[in-house]
Formats: C-alpha cells, sequence, structure tokens
C-alpha cells in the first residue's frame, strides 16, 4: 500500500472507531440505568459484536501506527490503542461474566457482521519488541544472553598480575609438554612433525586450519566418488559391447522384429502412454483443487507473500523513522527561534493573567487566595480553574465565620474534637454499611426475578471503567485534527510534519517551562499586595479577610542513584540461571484446532450444551489475558496468571511464545531453580530485590513460576524437602506481585500439573487467573497430526489421519511429535516411495515411549474438580446451571397452563 492509500485507510477506520465509541456509550446507558438484557444469547451477541470490532480496529490501528509517516499523528494513535487495549480486556471480561465462563465464543456475532474468527484474532503489536526498550539496554540483553560478559567490574592491578602470571605458567607448561614428546619422539626414532618442532599457530589460526582439512577431506571424497562412478559406467559400457559382438559373431543374436509388429507395438505404446498422461493431469487437477479447498495439505508451499509484505514494511519504518527525526529536528529548531524571540512576550502573557486573576479577587472579594504552591503546578492550577473562585470563597468565608461564632460560644476540649471524628467515622461507615446492604437487596431481588421467565429482567452489563480514556481520546483527536483531515488533504498531513501544529506544542511546552520563573515573581508581588492591604485595612481599623490555607504538598523522595550498572545487575541474574535464554516461538505454533460449535450449542434457550474447550480457543485466551496485558497501563487488570493442565500439555511453549512476541526477558523464579541460589533470609531478600530491579529496568519482563504449585504445597513430599520448594511463597506475594503498578510491564505466570496438591488460598492470592490448558482433542489432533505427517513428499495425501487422531486422544502432544519423528527418520523416508506409511507405525512408536502420557477423561476430572473449587467461574458456573434448572421447570409449567386456557 502506498501512503495515500494507507492515509485513506485511517480516514475509514475513523468512522468505524467513531461508530464503536458510538455502540460503546449505548452499552454503557444499559449499564448504568440498569437495563436488563435477554434472552442470555442476545446479550452474548451485543456484547460480542463491539468485542469483534474492537478487535478489528485494533489491528488495524496497530498496522495504521506501524506503517504512517506521519509522526504528529501516530501520538494520537498510540493513544488509541492505549484506550482500546483496556476496553478490549473489559468486554472479554465482561463476555466472561455474561458466559459464566472463560472460554467465550463469539461466532454468532461474526456470523451477523460477515466476519471470520481470523478477523479478530489480536496480534501482537509492532511496538512492543521495538519501542518498549531503548536500544542501549537491547544491546546489553543481546549481549549477555549471547554469552559476552559486560557486567564484571574492572579488574584491580594485582588481579591482572595475578592473570598475567597465569598465562605465563600456562605457557611453560605447553613449552615443557612440547618438548618432552619431541625427546620422545627421538628415542622412538620417529619423525618430528614441523608443526610440533618450530612453528608456533594462534588459536584461531588453528581452528582455520582445522575447517579448511574438514572442507578439504569433503572434496576429496567427492571426487573420488565421481571418478569411481565414471570408471564403473565405461567398464560395464565396454562389457556390454563385448558381450554383444560375442552373440553376434557366435549367431546367438536375437533377430529384429519385422516393421508391421513394431508399428503394433508402438500404438499400444502410444495408447497406453496418453491413457497414463490422462489419468496423471485428471489426478493432478484433482489434487490442486483438492488443496486450495483445504482437503489436503500439500508438503511444499510456495513462498508466502507475508514475508515480501513484511520487507516492504520494514522498509516503510526506515522512512518512518527519517520523518519522526526530521520532524524532532524541526521541533527543536522551532523552539530556539520562538524561545529567542518571544521569550519575553510569553513570560509578559502569564504575568498579565496571573495580574488579572489577582485583581479578579479583590474586586469580587478584597482579598487574596493563597498561590499555589509550586509542587502542585503553581498558576498551571489558575489556569485550569482547580483553585478558588470568588463566589466559593465568599460562601466558605460565611461558613467557616459561622463556625468561628460558634467555637467561641461553646469551646470545643481535645475529647469534643476526637469524639466528632469519630462519629463522623462511623457515619461513613454506616452509610458504607447502607449502601452494600441496599446493594445486596437488589442482587437477593434479581436473583428472585430470574427464575421466572416472565419475569426475568434479563443480563445486566457492569459498567466500564475503560470507556472514559477512549472517549476523551476520540474527543482529543478531534480537537486537533479534525480540520486537518479530509479527503483531499495537503500533503505535510499525509507525510512529514505540519508546522503550525509544531509551533502551538512548542509555544506551550516554552510556557511550561517559563511558568516557574514567573510563578517566583508573582508570589513576592502577591506578598506585597498582602502587605499594601494589610496597612490600608489597619489605617480604616478592620482586619485582615479569612484565606483558606493550602495544604502543603509532601516533597518527592529523591531515588537514590543506582551504585551498581545495569550490565553489572543484569549480568548476575544471568550467572544464577534467573534471566534464562528461552527457545523462540510463537503463539501460531501452539497449534490446535477451535471449537466451531460452541457458540451455536451455548445459544440454545433454557438446555444449552457446554462443549469443552479445545486446544485452539486457548491461544486467544491468551492472547488477550498476555499479550494485551503486558504492554497496556490498564488498572485493575492482573498481572499475574496460572497455566494448569496434564503434563506435556505445552504451559512452557505458552510462556516461551508470549515472551518471543513481546520481546520479554524470561525470569525463573521456580521452586526448582531458586532452592540453592541467594541462600538465607537475607539472600532472600537480596534475591527479590534485584528481580525488581531488573525487572524494571529491562522491561518488557515475564517472570515464569515453573510447577507452582509445589510453591504452596499442602504436605511437602519426603523426596523434595532437600530441595525446600515452598521458600518463597510466604514473601512472594509481597515481593513481587504487590509492587507491580500499570506502567510495570511485568507478567507473571505459572504452571501447575496436579494443582490439587496446593492450597488454594495462598496460591489464588499470588494467581487469581487460572487458564484450564484442555486435553487433546479428535480436532486439535488430526489438525497437528495433518501439520506433522503431510511435510513430508513422500506421505500419501490421503494418509487416514482422521482414525490415527481418534486412536491417541489423550495422549500428550510431545509424545505424539516424538513418535512421528521416531518413525519417519531417514531410512524410513526413503522407502515412502514403495512402502506407505501406515497409521499403526506411529501409534506403536507413541505406545512403546515410556514416557508418553494417556490423559483419559476419568483423570482429566481431577483438573475440572479442582477448577471448580480453584476459579470464581466454578461456582458462577454452577449457580448458572442451577438456574437454567429452574427456568426450564418454570417454563413446561407456564406453557402447560397456557395449553390448558387455549382448550378451555
Amino acid at each position: 500500500m502506498s501512503t495515500i492509500d494507507y492515509y485513506q485507510a485511517w480516514l475509514r477506520i475513523k468512522e468505524d472507531l467513531q461508530k464503536c465509541v458510538a455502540d460503546d456509550e449505548q452499552i454503557q446507558t444499559f449499564a448504568n440505568t440498569y437495563v436488563g438484557v435477554k434472552p442470555q444469547s442476545t446479550a452474548v451477541e451485543l456484547l460480542a459484536r463491539l468485542y469483534g470490532k474492537s478487535c478489528e480496529l485494533y489491528n488495524k490501528l496497530c498496522d495504521i501506527y506501524d506503517q504512517t509517516l506521519q509522526p504528529q499523528r501516530s501520538e494520537y494513535l498510540k493513544k488509541f490503542i492505549d484506550a482500546l487495549t483496556c476496553r478490549i480486556i473489559e468486554y472479554k471480561s465482561m463476555l466472561e461474566e455474561v458466559e459464566c465462563l472463560e472460554y467465550t465464543y463469539a461466532d454468532n456475532a461474526l456470523q451477523q457482521m460477515l466476519m471470520v474468527p481470523d478477523n479478530i484474532e489480536i496480534m501482537c503489536p509492532f511496538f512492543y519488541p521495538f519501542e518498549i526498550r531503548s536500544a542501549e539496554l537491547q544491546y546489553v540483553v543481546d549481549e549477555i544472553l549471547a554469552g559476552n560478559r559486560l557486567g564484571d567490574p574492572e579488574p584491580t592491578p594485582s588481579e591482572l598480575e595475578r592473570r598475567k602470571e597465569e598465562e605465563l605458567e600456562m605457557l611453560r607448561i605447553k613449552e615443557e609438554e612440547k618438548e618432552a614428546e619431541i625427546k620422545r619422539k627421538l628415542a622412538m626414532g620417529e619423525d618430528i612433525p614441523e608443526s610440533i618442532a618450530s612453528v608456533k599457530y594462534t588459536a584461531a589460526e588453528l581452528a582455520e586450519m582445522s575447517r579448511l582439512a574438514e572442507f578439504n577431506a569433503h572434496i576429496m571424497n567427492l571426487q573420488r566418488m565421481i571418478r569411481t562412478r565414471k570408471v564403473i559406467q565405461e567398464n560395464t559400457q565396454k562389457k556390454n559391447k563385448d558381450f554383444m559382438q560375442y552373440l553376434l559373431l557366435a549367431g546367438l543374436a536375437t533377430p529384429e522384429a519385422n516393421d508391421h509388429l513394431k508399428q503394433r507395438a508402438a500404438a499400444v505404446i502410444k495408447q497406453s502412454y496418453r491413457q497414463f498422461m490422462k489419468l496423471k493431469r485428471d489426478h493432478l487437477r484433482d489434487y490442486h483443487l483438492r488443496a486450495k479447498l483445504g482437503m489436503i495439505m500439500t508438503s511444499w508451499a510456495p513462498p508466502s507473500q507475508k514475508i515480501q509484505l513484511e520487507k516492504v514494511k520494514e522498509k516503510r519504518r526506515e522512512y518512518r523513522r527519517e520523518y519522526f527525526k526530521n520532524w524532532l529536528e524541526a521541533h527543536v529548531k522551532e523552539k530556539s527561534r520562538i524561545f529567542r524571540l518571544r521569550q519575553h512576550d510569553i513570560m509578559e502573557d502569564i504575568s498579565d493573567e496571573i495580574r488579572a486573576w489577582m485583581l479578579e479577587w479583590y474586586k469580587g472579594a478584597r482579598a487574596f487566595d493563597e498561590y499555589p504552591w509550586p509542587l502542585e503546578g503553581g498558576s498551571i492550577l489558575i489556569v485550569r480553574g482547580e483553585t478558588f473562585t470568588v463566589e466559593e470563597y465568599l460562601v466558605w468565608v460565611e461558613v467557616e465565620q459561622k463556625r468561628q461564632k460558634l467555637l467561641e460560644q461553646n469551646p470545643k476540649t481535645p475529647e469534643d474534637i476526637k469524639a466528632e471524628k469519630k462519629a463522623a467515622k462511623e457515619e461513613k461507615r454506616k452509610a458504607a454499611a447502607d449502601a452494600k446492604a441496599r446493594e445486596d437487596k437488589r442482587i437477593m431481588a434479581y436473583k428472585k426475578m430470574r427464575p421466572n421467565p416472565e419475569t426475568d429482567p434479563g443480563i445486566y452489563y457492569r459498567i466500564g471503567k475503560a470507556s472514559d480514556p477512549l472517549q476523551e481520546s476520540w474527543k482529543l483527536y478531534n480537537n486537533t485534527w479534525q480540520d486537518i483531515d479530509s479527503r483531499y488533504a495537503p500533503l505535510d498531513a499525509i507525510k512529514g510534519h505540519i508546522m503550525r501544529l509544531i509551533t502551538e506544542n512548542v509555544q506551550q511546552e516554552i510556557q511550561y517551562e517559563l511558568r516557574p520563573i514567573v510563578d517566583e515573581m508573582m508570589m513576592m508581588e502577591l506578598s506585597k499586595l498582602r502587605a499594601a492591604l494589610k496597612c490600608d485595612l489597619d489605617l480604616i481599623g478592620e482586619k485582615m479577610p479569612l484565606v483558606r490555607k493550602r495544604k502543603k504538598p509532601k516533597k518527592p523522595k529523591k531515588v537514590k542513584p543506582e551504585k551498581s550498572t545495569p550490565e553489572e545487575l543484569f549480568q548476575k541474574l544471568v550467572d544464577a540461571g534467573i534471566v534464562i535464554k528461552y527457545p523462540k516461538v510463537t503463539l501460531k505454533e501452539y497449534w490446535g484446532d477451535q471449537n466451531y460449535a460452541a457458540a451455536v450449542t451455548r445459544a440454545i434457550m433454557y438446555t444449552p450444551r457446554f462443549s469443552p474447550p479445545c486446544i485452539g480457543d486457548v491461544q486467544q485466551l491468551v492472547r488477550v489475558r498476555c499479550l494485551l496485558t503486558i504492554g497496556s497501563e490498564c488498572q485493575g487488570v492482573p498481572r499475574a496468571h496460572l497455566l494448569a493442565g496434564p503434563k506435556y500439555s505445552g504451559k512452557k511453549t505458552l510462556i516461551y511464545a508470549v515472551a518471543t512476541e513481546t520481546n520479554s526477558i524470561l525470569m525463573d523464579l521456580s521452586p526448582m531453580n531458586v532452592y540453592n541460589k541467594f541462600p538465607g533470609p537475607k539472600g532472600m531478600k537480596q534475591m527479590f530485590a534485584l528481580v525488581n530491579k531488573v525487572a524494571r529496568l529491562m522491561q518488557p519482563t515475564i517472570i515464569m513460576v515453573d510447577n507452582a504449585d509445589k510453591l504452596f504445597y499442602k504436605k511437602v513430599p519426603k523426596e523434595e524437602k532437600m530441595f525446600d520448594p515452598t521458600r518463597l511463597s510466604s514473601d512472594f506475594f509481597k515481593e513481587i506481585i504487590k509492587p507491580i503498578k500499570p506502567p510495570d510491564k511485568l507478567l507473571i505466570i505459572g504452571t501447575a500439573t496436579e494443582p490439587w496438591n496446593a492450597k488454594n488460598g495462598p496460591m489464588s492470592k499470588v494467581f487469581p487467573n487460572v487458564i484450564l490448558l484442555p486435553n487433546t482433542d479428535y480436532g486439535s489432533l488430526v489438525y497437528i497430526l495433518q501439520k506433522l505427517v503431510m511435510k513430508y513428499h513422500g506421505v500419501n495425501r490421503d494418509f487416514n489421519v482422521h482414525s490415527l487422531a481418534q486412536t491417541l486422544r489423550g495422549y500428550d502432544i510431545k509424545s505424539i511429535k516424538q513418535g512421528v519423528a521416531t518413525v519417519l527418520n531417514s531410512s524410513r523416508i526413503a522407502q515412502l516411495g514403495f512402502k506407505p506409511l501406515n497409521p499403526m507405525e506411529i501409534i506403536d512408536a507413541v505406545l512403546n515411549d515410556n514416557d508418553a502420557i494417556c490423559t483419559e477423561p476419568f483423570d482429566y476430572e481431577f483438573f475440572n474438580t479442582w477448577y471448580k473449587s480453584y476459579s470464581k467461574f466454578g461456582s458462577i458456573f454452577n449457580e448458572y446451571i442451577e438456574l437454567l434448572a429452574v427456568q426450564l421447570e418454570m417454563k413446561l409449567k407456564l406453557d402447560e397452563k397456557n395449553k390448558k386456557k387455549k382448550k378451555k
């Protein structure tokens, strides 16, 4: 797409964004006014439509932000993306509350909007990996994880001398060994190689010589093979020629056939060949058709156009960085120009503005208000209207005078003041208790009305807290760009920068910089005016008017400079094995199929069917809860998640995928990884402090707690007592979870294989959100087996993966992958042409694997039972099922009554 195309796409997105904001306001109106939506399927569809539109808009906005060449618009696009991110997370949470389950399905709403699930698949924004961590810190991360040491302190002179002595000692030992080898060879009468006798090579030269010798050996082998093959061919041809000559001379050669027989034979061959080619063309045509329809998976795919598209996008990113640099240079030049030319004028304008405020107070109240403290913002509060107005002041003075008269008439003792404070506190507590009681009463009344289909008010939506930032960002953009954005906008609105906006921003920045200087002057002027007012009032015998004293804000604590450099801190954690290097995988590589029937079966009135989620559904849940959360600044969003599921179900793969997509560093605080690191209480405090420092310094950061259930053991097994797995459990929440604030790009992900062995209370405090990974299902295994088997060219495209998937249901994916790799080794691949692959070969390989784990439905019930007791959705879902049963019973009774009335 060209720059003009991206701009036109942005204009279309603006229209969609405006509609989305309007629909969001409607949902907010429903929530604020307690308007119920029924039936439940309709409530789900309304939310799902908004969720689907928001996800599609999010992906489009990220693409526009990535490729726009207008740096001034990028700032607003980033605000849109941040606000929409929080709203998407909120929509997902509301959908979960309405559906009473973590896995939600928007398929019915997508069908109405003519969309497919891929349209709402949240993509990781481009700016996560490239714009969060600075280039300097990224260099430190890359170098240290590559094995290069950056954080080591500078060696002392004594250390340098010791190293030099060690090197000399090593050289002396090598020389002695060489001399001993020469003496031995002389004594045995062997030849002394030149390399040992005289020549000395460096380590790099020796490595290069070794590599060259290996290369030459391979070349010699190839040449020997080619020469041997040529000699064999010549000998075979000579042997065959001599044999034919012998047959001719002996009269034993077969006579040639006559011409008629040759022609008939040629005709048969031609006919057979034509039929063969026709069948081959039909088979090829059928193969291509089935491949296009997705009925089969080809072994070779042409180079994806996405690769070429990514190259084009990367080129545009270079232009984007160049335009951004030009914009910064223009900003700096304009700022220096305006500062030089208009510095005194701007200071005079600010002074006049504050003097006008003082004059207004003097005319209206014959007094002066307290000047705002510099730490509060100074005169900025006056401009924003966040100080007392004259009318408010007059009302306050009247109330304050009455209060002082009452105090003079009835002076209060410290005990009275204490009793008043206690009464006010009790009244506040009572008001809160009354409000809670009213809310509980409303909920109880709501629950009583729900069982009866005729009195059921429907679903009440939760009031969203992330709606206002979305609307504010929309209004903020329109205030600046509404007159600029048009179908035929000027070139500087499409790429480059608009000078008028730079001038306006620069003037505002200069005002912010000069305002503290003006505030000091104005505070001195105000003190003189007060002194003059006091003299005037003293002359006429009046007191100074009351003034509300402003509470002095606390000075922010000075941040102590860090003694250690980022390289040293990061190197310490890498050396301790807490920061680990992880394999690079993506969420796309977490294979699995989705549950496409869930939306339809859940929408059935009164008797919905809740089919279990599939492996592919996990991917979208992780995208929303992990990918969006780690890059957002949303308030109240949990930053700790627990992945629970059978062994080898892909829990670590999901963690690596989230870390890869967000370019996060990965810290491993698993019980079995830190049991022997930083020993003792002091060592543990030091470890927590170091983890917190580096996690925020190098953010985005993911803290992995593998086998988190062992951290909260009910009873530690005897064989694990030596590892002390519960060592971090008491301080983990206080030291790691509690300090996380919304600007921090941190995420804590734990895994659990036997979560029923842990204490639910302490574990739910650390990991309030849980994602239960489903067992391997038929649809997902079909998809996985096709991916694994069909990449081999010799495998028949009609290979029966369906019966194979049906047989291997419940087996872990890791064992299935290893089974396929074991069967399809190099020798078996070579035999595929004449010995087709049999599904039993893969089944036998999986069954013969001692590490293979098969989780039967009965075994998986342990996870379901634990999940219902651990997750908040467990009890909610049970209540919902009971409600549906009562509603169905009431519905049948009402239908029976209506039938009787009709008969009468």
